[in-house]
């Protein structure tokens, strides 16, 4: 803070009049400049608002701002531009395939669906979106996240078969006391295309694992349960987009705020442990329950390791192989020469590809009974409109599903704006992400977002615009149209691999921790906190517990340090700094003066420490002062001291004898009555002990509360605009005060 006046201590200046002239109080200030319109009532202010908005209301404008494309379409430079987009959609759009397929099996629904996904998430995004380069996909965290919300959902059918096992009866006929008669995949798979739009074999497989022992249904029951399954994700994935579209409209795009970039980071690590303990089933060939609740991580393992010596081997040597051919390629070519290569080796479809080709020849299903993907559909689903009275237990899960995936996306999205030099609109972003969720659901998909891999290489392949998005959606609609059913032998330890693969770049973040403690602890915290919460904890209550550890954080922090002092550096003939006394030796003190700078919101947590603080720092107590001056006055009254002599030492508060505390509320963001409240005990108790309190550098953001409390009316005189303000108050107080006692002398 520079100051004209080096104040070291209170001595008078013959410029008075100028003094007070140029440094006017706060009051002043805001009767000179503050307009009367300003303080309109929030009633009369809604008809103004309402005014302006649909007077400036403009319908070119708006489809403009709906649908971003039409802005990219205008000024789109064909030559320079489209030769970029065609190759940079084709390289995305080639890795889309494999790892659409095998992120969609994360969520335990078909590989299929993947495809979905990427394909109507990717033309929803083209017309909505304002990320140039970013590229839609099925996201791993975001799969398995569904994955719970459906793992929910078979535990609740399971609870209503053991209700009817109870009773014997099922549809009023007998329960059998046994699976046996469970029909098998195969049969049910014809069953199952008559009412959804995809093969539904993995889920009859999943629920026919879950299903309580003793109890049975027929075929087209167990298609039913299969179709309300799959509405389920798809109610979900429509309600939350619904939920996040409306929250756009109405600027609610700060929600992010509350997750800080340390927080998804530790959230993301978290959840790949879940992702790659999740994909060890498939890996090795074993089955595994499933679990839900508490530590259920840890469950799993303890499961697998009692059931590996039951490892299907055929499927374990598959699985290292893809794994050790899909990490050497990426590591030794498309890392290493990546600045070289305009297009990365596309490794997981030649992977996909190949094992799909060795599978059918060999016929590994039937003859290593290694698991694969089975049937997979020709053409586009129709759009149906789930029963969304399904999905009322879900929402909240769908909501922080979808909130991460727009955290990602909007996080994403920026990075790339800052790299490509173009603004990024954050609630037409919300808008997108909302619309892409919605439309993904009418069309047997969930939520998603942006992809992280396949967004940075559709960058580093040249992608310019959001027209690169097409042409990989056209190559995965290819895939839905023509070549989908080749994949039926596709083995899903492959799918299951290339999940593992890509997650390995997740793990290689524990190794910044230290960095990071030594940058900001108070990040690094959350980072490890929001980690473990989410290992031991669920994807959702993981986020939330992060969530609610950064807030305690930021209400801890607030109460460490509420208040410095600060003492003065000459920094020029005319200008003096004010910095912290404990963070700068060269400051020195000002004699008789205290200057406090407030380094915290004043809110009932912080009020009672912030009170203390204020005395600490000061050396004065008033309560502890007037306590000693009524023992002192006691000794006068019964004749062990003089008045002279309590004055003299009773009083005082050592050898500074500070007389005036100016507190700078410069960094005050906001107050609230408990905190207007200590200020006013704070002025109360150090007048009592003839101690004199200025406020400065208050905000806007505070002043309304100081008005509505009434503070403003009644400590106006102590409020300054500026710590220079309150100190050349100080000097002239004093001049004025040694010049009185002058002309009563004479």
């Amino acid at each position: 803070m520079s100051s004209a006046h080096s104040t070291d201590s209170l001595e008078p200046v013959d410029t008075e009049a100028e003094v007070i002239t140029t440094y006017p109080r706060l009051v002043e200030f805001e009767e000179t400049f503050r307009d009367p319109e300003d303080e309109a009532s929030l009633f009369s202010r809604i008809p103004l608002v309402v005014k302006g908005y649909f007077s400036g209301w403009d319908v070119k404008q708006s489809l403009n701002g709906f649908f971003p494309i039409i802005k990219t379409v205008r000024k789109y430079k064909v030559k320079e531009d489209l030769p970029n987009d065609v190759i940079a959609g084709i390289t995305s759009g080639v890795m889309m395939i494999p790892q659409g397929m095998a992120f969609a099996a994360l969520s335990t629904l078909p590989p299929i669906v993947g495809l979905y996904i990427s394909f109507f998430a990717s033309i929803t995004y083209f017309f909505m979106g304002t990320g140039h380069q970013l590229s839609w996909s099925c996201i791993a965290i975001l799969s398995l996240m569904t994955a719970t919300i459906l793992d929910k959902y078979d535990s609740s059918v399971a609870g209503e078969l053991s209700l009817v096992c109870l009773n014997g009866t099922l549809n009023g006929q007998s329960v059998p006391d046994s699976l046996g008669s469970l029909p098998e995949a195969s049969t049910v798979a014809n069953t199952i295309a008559d009412t959804t739009s995809s093969s539904l074999v993995t889920d009859y497989v999943v629920l026919q694992n879950t299903t309580h022992s003793g109890s049975s249904k027929t075929a087209e029951e167990m298609a039913a349960i299969v179709a309300k399954r799959m509405e389920v994700a798809s109610g979900v994935s429509i309600a939350a987009g619904l939920i996040l579209m409306l929250a756009s409209r109405v600027g609610l795009s700060k929600i992010t705020h509350l997750m800080s970039n340390s927080l998804i980071n530790g959230f993301a690590v978290g959840i790949s442990f879940h992702v790659v303990t999740s994909q060890l089933e498939g890996l090795l060939g074993l089955s595994i329950a499933k679990y839900t609740g508490f530590a259920k991580i840890v469950k799993i393992w303890i499961d697998i390791l009692k059931k590996l010596p039951e490892t299907n081997i055929a499927t374990l040597i598959i699985s290292i192989i893809c794994i050790l051919v899909i990490y050497l390629v990426k590591r030794c070519i498309n890392e290493r020469f990546k600045k070289r290569m305009r297009i990365s080796v596309p490794v997981e479809l030649f992977v996909v590809i190949v094992a799909t080709l060795i599978s059918t020849f060999a016929n590994l299903n039937e003859t290593y009974d290694v698991s694969v993907v089975e049937d997979v559909p020709i053409g586009v689903p129709a759009p149906k409109f789930p029963d969304l009275t399904l999905v009322t237990d879900y929402i909240g899960d769908g909501i922080v599903i979808i909130i991460v995936s727009y955290a990602q996306t909007l996080a994403m999205a920026k990075t790339m704006g800052l790299k490509n030099k173009y603004e990024v609109d954050a609630n037409q972003e919300m808008l997108a992400c909302g619309a892409c969720s919605v439309v993904c659901g009418l069309f047997s998909g969930y939520i998603t977002g942006a992809s992280i891999s396949l967004t940075i290489v559709q960058d580093g392949a040249g992608g310019r615009t959001q027209i690169a998005s097409l042409f990989a959606a056209g190559l995965v609609l290819l895939v839905i149209m023509v070549i989908g059913p080749y994949f039926y032998y596709l083995p899903m330890c492959v799918l299951s691999s290339i999940i593992v693969v890509n997650m390995r770049t997740m793990f290689f973040t524990f190794l910044v921790i230290p960095d990071e403690w030594r940058k900001s602890r108070y990040d690094c915290a959350v980072w490890i906190f929001t980690c473990v919460a989410t290992i031991v904890l669920n994807a959702g209550m993981g986020l939330l517990a992060g969530v609610v550890f950064s807030l305690c954080l930021v209400v801890l922090r607030s109460m460490i340090t509420p208040v410095v002092e600060a003492g003065q550096i000459q920094t020029g003939a005319f200008k003096v700094e004010l910095r912290s006394l404990s963070k700068y030796s060269s400051a020195t003190k000002l004699q008789n003066v205290k200057v406090l700078k407030i380094k915290t919101p004043l809110y009932f947590v912080n009020a009672d420490i912030f009170t203390s603080n204020v005395f600490q720092k000061t050396g004065v107590d008033p309560i502890v002062l007037k306590k000693k001056i009524r023992e002192a006055q006691k000794e006068v009254e019964i004749g062990n001291k003089d008045t002279e002599h309590m004055n003299g030492t009773m009083l005082g508060t050592g050898p500074e004898d500070t007389k005036v505390i100016v507190l700078d509320a410069s960094e005050v963001a906001f107050i609230d009555l408990m905190g207007v409240k200590a200020l006013q005990f704070l002025i109360s108790e150090f007048e009592s002990v003839d101690k004199e309190v200025l406020i400065t550098s208050a905000p806007e953001s505070i002043l309304p509360m100081l008005h509505s409390t009434g503070f403003w009316a009644k400590n106006g005189d102590r409020l300054f605009l500026s710590i220079e303000a309150a100190l050349a108050s100080i000097v002239t107080a004093v001049a004025t005060k040694k010049t009185s006692k002058k002309n009563e002398t004479i």
